[in-house]
């Protein structure tokens, strides 16, 4: 599975778990007033996108994919129309307080920054008691091998060597003494485990 599918669908799971009542599903990064109408049938619901921004090169070996994530909060106020939705604006706050403390679980996405919450204020929209919020930060992904992680490695016939053989290991040297005499010993120097 590709590493940002993988990432944004750890980001749903989280929301998902966070805000249960919450439909949360993923959408490709543009959307429109139909879009939003057809949200509304599954209110309250959430859309999550992430999308490739510019970024700085790593010289790891990895590729830092800049993601700019957003999800969308489309609630419904069904009991009186109301402009601003207590509901909808609770759900904003937790998405975003669950992207500044990074709780996707993905060890290669790095802290989200520059998180920004909003909301969608159109007055047809406040008529109908439909509330828009929108949560968006960037978050960096590190996609491929680390070169340099693998040179801190010994490999043999492509495969990590993660254990080495345990012997008794002697050493025979010069000691100098107390005495400021020099002898010759054999010395055990076995590692302990």
């Amino acid at each position: 599975m590709s590493a940002i599918v993988n990432f944004r669908n750890k980001i749903i799971e989280t929301i998902k778990t966070a805000a249960p009542t919450l439909d949360v599903d993923w959408y490709d990064g543009l959307f429109d007033e139909k879009d939003v109408a057809d949200w509304t049938l599954k209110t309250p619901c959430a859309r999550v996108a992430v999308v490739k921004v510019p970024a700085e090169h790593h010289t790891t070996g990895e590729l830092n994919a800049c993601l700019r994530v957003v999800v969308v909060i489309i609630d419904e106020n069904r009991h009186v129309l109301l402009d601003g939705d207590e509901h909808a604006w609770d759900l904003v706050e937790q998405i975003a307080i669950l992207a500044n403390l990074n709780t996707f679980g993905d060890p290669n996405a790095a802290p989200a920054t520059k998180i920004d919450f909003k909301r969608i204020s159109q007055p047809e929209l406040r008529r109908e008691g439909i509330t828009v919020g929108i949560v968006e930060w960037q978050s960096d992904l590190m996609i491929g091998r680390n070169r340099s992680r693998e040179r801190e490695y010994v490999f043999l016939n492509g495969q990590q060597i993660t254990q080495v053989p345990r012997s008794r290991v002697t050493a025979l040297g010069q000691v100098n003494l107390a005495s400021g005499a020099h002898a010759e010993e054999t010395l055990d120097i076995t590692p302990e485990d």
